[in-house]
């Protein structure tokens, strides 16, 4: 299958004097990470969540709260984009193009044609057409060859500092949360800490995000009604919870339920772009 057949053509888009409050609006409102940064329709750079985040000053230094409303609403993005982005044609192949998005670390992939940007890619538009071309051998397929069993935990008597602190250290947007018997009681993510502590400002910058937790504990703001799955679930079943509900990871409990392991989007695309690259079926 070549990348112009699984592309959104539909795309948001950021110029690069936009500013970072707005850019940062924009993502929240469309629950989005990442805007593909054009000007007259060519592609100059990208800039998430996290890039804005890192740009943000805090009021733990010697700025007012005034004085850092003032810089996010006049700061370009440009300032903090990255500018070598990695990209796909649409008539390439679209096994290419997943590894090339697993490869970045973006979650999404530009299109562009004639160095115009026609349309994105994104991981759940991959484990769509995934899910179709490897049913059959994703049917044979357990949670268990996809998931990760080395984890960052929280406790609910974690401050919710602690937890923010241990998404960024570890580069992940969500963590499980277990209690005393080593059971799942609950997910944290990062769009939980920062809408916890959205206090009608147009963004929330890192540092002053660990300010305002330093005594809010994470059973205030965690998720109890968890998604779980079993290291034997097929992958199909998986893959099929992660569209329907859109969600960012999936613990993997055991019986008992005790934490096993965790299961991300990325976790099962590279599990099915080795099993079709094994033979077992094609996109």
């Amino acid at each position: 299958m070549k990348a112009k057949e699984m592309m959104q053509q539909s795309v948001l888009t950021a110029t690069p004097d936009m500013s970072l409050a707005l850019a940062w609006r924009l993502m929240e409102d469309h629950r989005i990470r990442h805007l593909p940064v054009v000007l007259e329709n060519r592609l100059i750079g990208m800039v998430t969540d996290r890039d804005i985040l890192s740009a943000s000053p805090s009021t733990a230094t010697s700025h007012t709260q005034a004085e850092i409303t003032v810089y996010m609403g006049t700061t370009p993005i440009e300032t903090c984009m990255t500018q070598d982005v990695m990209t796909i044609s649409p008539e390439a192949d679209i096994n290419l193009g997943t590894q090339q998005m697993l490869d970045s670390h973006f979650g999404c992939l530009p299109v562009l044609a004639q160095d115009q940007l026609v349309g994105i890619i994104t991981e759940i538009d991959l484990l769509r057409g995934y899910l179709v071309a490897a049913a059959l051998a994703g049917a044979r397929l357990a949670v268990k060859d996809a998931m990760q069993d080395l984890m960052i935990i929280v406790t609910p008597e974690d401050l919710v500092s602690t937890a923010y602190q241990r998404m960024q250290g570890g580069l992940v947007r969500h963590l499980p949360i277990l209690d005393d018997a080593d059971k799942l009681v609950g997910v944290i993510t990062d769009r939980d800490i920062r809408q916890a502590g959205d206090f009608g400002e147009p963004y929330l910058p890192g540092q002053e995000l660990t300010g305002r937790f330093a005594r809010m504990t994470v059973n205030e703001i965690m998720t109890t009604q968890v998604h779980t799955v079993r290291s034997d679930t097929a992958v199909t079943e998986a893959a099929e919870l992660f569209l329907t509900h859109k969600f960012g990871c999936l613990p993997v409990v055991r019986h008992d339920g005790t934490l096993e392991g965790i299961l991300t989007v990325t976790d099962v695309l590279r599990l099915c772009l080795a099993t079709l690259n094994s033979g077992h079926a094609s996109l």
